[in-house]
């Protein structure tokens, strides 16, 4: 993610911490690939997407929403939306007190092991909540890693194999 794509969302977020609504809008423009195609071509003229803007349904009565998707549109930085909405969902878990985690996995957990996980975690990193965001990777073979404020921890079959095997080498070359 970009720092531009961070700055938008955080100037959006002060003036409109409204994340359902820039959610649903952006999953329209997004949606429609020719709509979308014609937002982030440098073909198009800024002020040819500010009209198809105009006229889109999904952006009636949102003028601030509006505004914003033209000023991406003028700036020829529509392409950035996907990053901007992350940014901006980040932002708004952590006025909350939470924060967002990738769990890579094999397979996908229970609740229960999510809720441990997630009293595990909130205690650790000292935050109200924990979203997770899970992806399976059965590369792993077993286990699991976590992706938190920056922070890496890999608990799964492949990471400790591959400790190994480095220690196994430094004690061959020592």
């Amino acid at each position: 993610m970009s720092e531009l794509a961070r700055r938008y969302a955080e100037a959006l977020y002060e003036v409109a911490p409204d994340e359902e609504s820039l959610r649903a809008t952006a999953q329209t423009l997004m949606a429609d690939g020719a709509l979308w195609e014609c937002l982030c071509s440098p073909a198009v003229q800024p002020w040819e997407k500010a009209r198809v803007l105009s006229r889109l349904p999904a952006l009636d009565g949102r003028g601030l929403l509006l505004n914003f998707y033209r000023l991406l549109a003028e700036k020829g930085r529509m392409v950035l939306l996907p990053d901007i909405l992350e940014a901006f969902r980040d932002r708004a878990l952590s006025q909350r007190g939470a924060v967002r985690c990738r769990l890579t996995c094999v397979r996908r957990p229970g609740e229960e092991e999510l809720e441990k996980l997630r009293k595990a975690l909130c205690k650790l990193h000292k935050k109200k909540d924990i979203v997770f965001d899970i992806q399976i990777d059965p590369s792993l073979v077993g286990g699991f890693t976590l992706e938190l404020e920056g922070v890496t921890y890999d608990k799964s079959v492949r990471g400790a194999l591959s400790g190994l095997k480095r220690q196994l080498e430094e004690r061959r070359m020592a």
